[in-house]
């Protein structure tokens, strides 16, 4: 499933400089106890099904597939959420949910528009490097 797809339209992560805002949770057996045990399962918070154990992502696993596609990781500040009131708080703790802003790369390491893209059991953060895009078909061979 593709979630982000930057390109052919430009936008501002195709600039260098531009910025990406990502809120996630971690993938901690806290995260599963609560995001899923708790809140699916339990309290009934939120539908069954909601949450994706595989889906989860570290901050240190976003940070490398973020590097690994020229963009480079500028803060991480942990998300608390309070049932009670309803509402969201900052904190250091990232152990449950957490946000995160990288910053696309001066220098431009890929020539083709990069592709945030989820595969069945993996995060993957893959850049299309293919000199013909937007080609039509019979130039490309």
């Amino acid at each position: 499933m593709k979630i982000l797809d930057v390109g052919c339209g430009g936008g501002l992560l195709a600039e260098p400089g531009g910025s990406l805002f990502i809120t996630t949770i971690n993938k901690t057996q806290l995260s599963y106890a609560l995001g899923i045990v708790f809140s699916e399962q339990i309290a009934g918070i939120v539908p069954k099904g909601t949450h994706t154990w595989e889906k989860f992502v570290s901050p240190e696993k976003l940070e490398s597939i973020l590097e690994s596609n020229g963009l480079s990781l500028q803060t991480v500040a942990g998300m608390l959420y309070n049932p009670f009131s309803g509402y969201w708080h900052w904190s250091e703790n990232t152990s449950l949910n957490y946000a995160a802003h990288a910053v696309k790369s001066m220098v431009q390491e890929h020539p083709g528009p990069a592709e945030f893209v989820i595969k069945e059991d993996t995060e993957e953060l893959q850049a299309n490097t293919s000199p013909s895009l937007g080609m039509p078909e019979e130039l490309k061979k």
